[in-house]
């Protein structure tokens, strides 16, 4: 149980009883050692265990009952077939790799909307890279790329070809900004007579809208990508536990 590398005590606590859990040491509705045990078995003080239990249960491993102690919980039902975050797909995904189609990528005004969730003042000017992505069936999703102008200065956004590496990536590797966590949104709507021309649909069909939002660790919105996915092409599923 030695501690690795820069782990804090509470950090070491969690992670042992995290790994015990997926190993089968401590199983779906077994009690876990008291914190008094726990404290004594890890040589840490009781708040440490405590600050150990309350990650564990934020990460949905462990519930507690007053009185009474923590508990394992059930674990999720594993899925069939590896499920898709979408918005996590638009943020990974190489356009190279995609054959997408690129549309337009330079300088305009920013939407209301592009401008709200990037949080910048309106009428803005952003950078907006669009492109479209098709399989044998015709286009499957109209995809544009809003960034602030400082943002986009020192990269190949302005490239009439496709990126090679996804668009976080290359935001790494040029200039070392690292996205620290995404909101996703996902909406149902009427596509625009200029998405369903993009999109090869008819003008008010059935759209998902997905939007994600790129923020670094302190939450400010660095980037935006926004994909309209024509309704009868796709189908979201995900498995998650009932506790």
């Amino acid at each position: 149980m030695t501690a690795k590398d820069g782990e804090r005590k509470y950090e070491r606590v969690a992670r042992v009883i995290r790994e015990r859990i997926a190993s089968g040491a401590y199983r779906p509705g077994n009690a876990l050692p008291s914190e008094g045990r726990l404290s004594q078995e890890f040589e840490v003080s009781r708040p440490t265990v405590i600050n150990a239990l309350d990650v564990l249960r934020d990460e949905g491993l462990i519930y507690t009952q007053t009185g009474s102690g923590s508990y394992v919980r059930g674990t999720a039902p594993k899925a069939t077939e590896e499920l898709s975050r979408p918005g996590l797909e638009l943020l990974e995904g190489s356009e190279e790799a995609q054959s997408a189609e690129l549309l337009q990528a330079g300088i305009v005004v920013a939407s209301p909307r592009a401008a709200n969730l990037l949080e910048l003042p309106t009428p803005v000017k952003a950078f907006l890279r669009q492109y479209v992505i098709s399989d044998e069936d015709g286009p499957t999703e109209l995809v544009s790329a809003w960034f602030p102008l400082e943002l986009a200065s020192g990269t190949r956004f302005t490239s009439a070809e496709p990126l090679g590496p996804s668009i976080r990536r290359h935001l790494f590797e040029r200039k070392r900004i690292r996205l620290d966590h995404a909101v996703e949104r996902t909406i149902a709507r009427a596509a625009t007579s200029e998405e369903a021309q993009a999109l090869g649909i008819t003008p008010g069909s059935a759209v998902l809208n997905i939007v994600v939002t790129g923020h670094d660790a302190d939450g400010k919105a660095l980037q935006l990508i926004d994909a309209v996915l024509p309704g009868d092409r796709h189908e979201l599923r995900d498995v998650y536990p009932l506790n």
